[in-house]
């Protein structure tokens, strides 16, 4: 039977209501399969493929005539946006059918949760802080809400997998599922991953291969684009640099018209292009068509800005992430980044925002600048890593490369919030029932008893939890005031920026990621100056510095996310190769040329000062702490390290070190303790919990070993 036939009556009405003459094959595919043979299901397509409806079609079909006497659908969103953007998708759908949707989050209608609390039924859209805080402040309602749930569609999953809220979103589950032994279908929505295998082990690690697999393999789309990069001349003495320069000159002309997103790696670079933009267009009477979007703002500043890209066909946003998921803005005529992003699926996911129209093409631009080289310039800048790095990140998308999402691992910050969690849900509960029902049950018996028992013992030292005498273990008024607290929903921690400041005055911010190195008296570059530490004042997260000059060596790496080995090893090759794109711009071939000149003069000779490593973050993050424990003061280019000792003298200091004695926890504990604090709850971990969850999130030993083994 075809699949339109095998919907409810209701759901065949609306869709002839809205005139469509055929479903999307994904559509076809996922209503014959939860129709006829139901499982869990995972439907993989770019943005604005129609992944929405292949999932709710067959199930709003499902429940269409008893969806009033429970929650039957559980919609999880990483965002309220896309919550709010999928409501109204939802609605449609439901136009016909007698039961409630309701979302359900901070900025959500009170009135309709506590509609829903009276009376369970129908679609609930939340997201995973609101499941926490149903389990915390709706304990007794769980039950009524959930006792007849029969699917969970999980959006955007690849945004949650490898991270806190991933980790706590499988807890929250796995605890739902376990107390109300219920066993609802999961259905995942993805952009386009490449280990789709691993995220059915992650939605269902009993049997995987029962994980329906739909993946829209439609690559009928080109993809054009161009990397143009300009050359950051230094200012004259005395003489006010032109504050528009070429490069947001030419960007000008580019997203003057049409509709245009455009994507940095930092809101202070948005800020600056955006007003720049807005500058030249009053200068030039041209209409203000720029607009900025990101996590800082102001909610109402954010919704104006998402509404204006649903109705305009002229308008440019500068934006972060915060727009590289599926809220439907409409069709985007291009995607512009002023600076590489740090992965593939990145890329490719922005990508997906444009090309929506039939017979439209993907457009990608690349504006990015690059300094001048003088005898002061970095490793980074004389390689021209930026530039490179663009380049390799666009090469493996054209080959249809992403990476693969980490399903393996679940962190230790979020094992501790979910101990907590479950303490503040149940009142209190003995060591083995809290270790069943969060180590076993919610994290898959991922962690050890000897884990659990110490990351325990560290909470009743930090008088968090307390013992009573028949063994149950409860909050402390400590721990009830963490547990709580609104911000304990969010399992996820928001990077703390520390101050720069000079003389009194703030010269900027940096992430708290980027300390991990700089002690008093380094360099390190910000607002085109360098500046030396005097002093960190930990309590008011500041740091004093003064002006600096000469040559000593930057530590400072603005880079805050890792970047994957497939990166690097790409961007060897385009270095070895002298590969020039044709999408680079023909202004930007002399550019790329010095640095492959300058990796020929600095990498290639064999009696440097440069040791490259492009292995990864990981591993590049290992070495300098390798490096660190023996004493050696390098200069962390990012892709390798600069010495004025020589190059053989840094690969003569790694061959000495005995990988198979190591001592992980004495190299780690190099590090100050507050600087290893990566995830919100790792400040409530022993030492040597700490340690582990540091390596599993930012070293590699093993991979240090076998690149060291290869020089």
């Amino acid at each position: 039977m075809e699949p339109f036939y095998l919907l409810n009556k209701k759901i065949q009405k609306i869709i002839h209501e809205m005139k469509w003459e055929n479903f999307r094959p994904i559509q076809d595919e996922a209503i014959l399969h939860m129709i006829n043979s139901p499982s869990d299901m995972i439907i993989s397509a770019p943005t604005a493929s129609g992944k929405t409806e292949a999932a709710f079609l067959p199930i709003i079909s499902q429940i269409a005539d008893n969806g009033k006497n429970s929650v039957k659908i559980l919609y999880i969103s990483p965002l309220k946006a896309l919550i709010n953007d999928q409501f109204s998708r939802i609605e449609t759908l439901c136009k016909h059918i007698d039961f409630p949707i309701t979302k359900w989050h901070g900025d959500a209608n009170q009135s309709k949760k506590t509609t829903l609390i009276k009376n369970p039924a129908g679609i609930l859209l939340i997201t995973p802080e609101s499941i926490e805080s149903l389990f915390l402040n709706k304990t007794e309602y769980l039950g009524p809400l959930f006792k007849n749930l029969e699917y969970i569609v999980i959006d955007e999953i690849h945004s949650f997998i490898g991270n806190e809220r991933g980790s706590q979103l499988k807890s929250l589950i796995n605890r739902l599922e376990h107390t109300l032994e219920i066993h609802p279908y999961k259905i995942a929505l993805s952009a386009t991953i490449s280990n789709l295998s691993d995220i059915a082990q992650w939605i269902n690690p009993t049997n995987p291969d029962l994980v329906k697999i739909i993946e829209d393999n439609d690559k009928s789309k080109d993809t054009v684009g161009l990397i143009k990069c300009y050359k950051n001349i230094p200012p004259v003495a005395g003489v006010d640099k032109d504050e528009f320069s070429e490069l947001k000159q030419e960007l000008f002309k580019a997203i003057k018209q049409g509709k245009n997103l455009i994507f940095a790696n930092a809101k202070m670079t948005l800020e600056e292009f955006c007003d720049s933009m807005q500058n030249i267009a009053k200068d030039n009477s041209f209409p203000n068509n720029f607009y900025i979007h990101h996590g800082s703002l102001a909610k109402n500043i954010r919704e104006q800005c998402e509404n204006l890209l649903k109705k305009e066909s002229n308008i440019s946003v500068f934006c972060t992430n915060t727009l590289e998921l599926g809220i439907d803005i409409g069709n985007i005529d291009r995607v512009i980044f002023l600076a590489p992003p740090f992965s593939v699926a990145s890329m490719v996911q922005r990508l997906g925002r444009c090309g929506r129209k039939e017979n439209a093409r993907k457009e990608f631009r690349f504006y990015i600048e690059e300094n001048s080289i003088d005898d002061k310039s970095t490793m980074q800048e004389k390689l021209r890593v930026q530039l490179v790095q663009s380049i390799a990140i666009v090469e493996l998308m054209l080959k249809g490369f992403s990476e693969p999402l980490d399903t393996k691992t679940f962190d230790y910050s979020t094992f501790a919030h979910q101990i907590l969690s479950y303490l503040g849900q149940t009142g209190g509960a003995n060591a083995p029932q809290i270790y069943h029902n969060i180590a076993e049950i919610s994290f898959n018996s991922y962690f050890s008893k000897e884990d659990f028992i110490k990351i325990l013992q560290n909470l009743n030292s930090e008088k968090i939890i307390y013992q009573m005498p028949d063994g149950i273990i409860t909050l402390s008024k400590l721990g009830e005031r963490i547990v709580e607290n609104y911000e304990f929903y969010a399992a996820f921690m928001t990077p703390k920026d520390w101050k720069v400041v000079c003389n009194g005055k703030e010269i900027g911010q940096i992430s708290g990621n980027n300390l991990l190195f700089l002690k008093e008296g380094s360099h390190f570059l910000l607002a085109g100056k360098r500046w030396e530490i005097i002093e960190f004042k930990n309590k008011i997260q500041t740091i004093i510095v003064k002006k600096a000059h000469g040559k000593k060596p930057i530590k400072f790496n603005g880079g805050t996310q890792n970047i994957h080995r497939a990166i690097h090893q790409k961007m060897l090759e385009i270095y070895e190769t002298n590969y020039v794109p044709k999408y680079l711009s023909p202004i930007s071939i002399p550019i790329l040329k010095e640095g492959y000149e300058n990796y020929k003069t600095y990498i290639k000779t064999s009696d440097g000062n440069i040791l490259p490593v492009l292995e990864g973050t990981k591993i590049q993050n290992t070495i300098v702490l390798l490096f660190k424990y023996r004493g050696v003061d390098i200069e962390d280019g990012g892709i390798g390290f600069y010495s004025t000792s020589g190059k053989h003298e840094l690969i003569k200091t790694l061959k000495t070190i005995d990988f198979s004695g190591i001592d992980k926890n004495s190299i780690i504990n190099l590090i100050d303790r507050s600087l290893k604090y990566k995830k919100k709850f790792d400040h409530l971990l022993p030492d040597d919990i700490l340690n582990k969850a540091y390596e599993q999130q930012c070293l590699d030993f093993d991979g240090a070993r076998k690149f060291v083994e290869n020089l």
